[in-house]
């Protein structure tokens, strides 16, 4: 083998590995000596959840701060007064707001929390059942925590179990050309 080939080789073999050894090292839940600040922010963030399921806009307003802005999965941006008037519309309610794997990383009077969300809504009639990967952004102001940013990305649905469905390519079978039969 050239070693032009070996390096090659090598290189891509690190960038296939480097996300797996940094998702590794990802922190547990609270870690160490920020544990009573992550936990006071996990603490905040199920009672700001609880009040989303409940839509108690007062709740809501007085976990968040004056400047929230919640990203929803699709992309739309929905700042503080657009999403507690969707919630307390109703053009906004939450069925289910199920999280897991949640991760805090806490720095001072800021922390971040990150998780898996399974979220079921009914949007102004139309029902969304989506599992998402989720970040929110959490400060601390005048001694209460209070969410500063929601932000959400939509996770791929899991693939067929044939792997043959929707497009889906099975790497280790080989593949038909597409090209017009003759």
């Amino acid at each position: 083998m050239s070693v032009r080939r070996s390096l090659f080789a090598a290189t891509c073999c690190a960038l296939l590995l480097a996300p797996a050894l940094l998702s590794s090292a990802r922190p547990a839940q609270s870690s160490g000596a920020n544990s009573k600040t992550d936990e006071e922010v996990l603490k905040a963030n199920a009672d700001c959840n609880a009040a989303e399921l409940r839509a108690d806009v007062a709740a809501m307003d007085a976990c968040e701060t004056g400047d929230f802005t919640h990203t929803h999965a699709n992309g739309m941006v929905e700042h503080k007064a657009e999403y507690l008037q969707g919630v307390g519309s109703g053009a906004h309610k939450f069925l289910t707001l199920d999280l897991s794997d949640l991760h805090v990383r806490s720095y001072g009077d800021s922390a971040i929390v990150e998780g898996h969300i399974h979220l079921r809504a009914d949007n102004s009639g139309k029902i969304a059942d989506v599992n998402n990967e989720l970040m929110t952004v959490w400060v601390k102001q005048k001694g209460k925590w209070r969410e500063a940013a929601w932000f959400a990305v939509g996770l791929p649905a899991s693939p067929p179990p044939s792997g043959r469905d929707l497009g889906w390519i099975d790497l280790a079978q080989p593949q038909q050309s597409k090209s017009p039969a003759n």
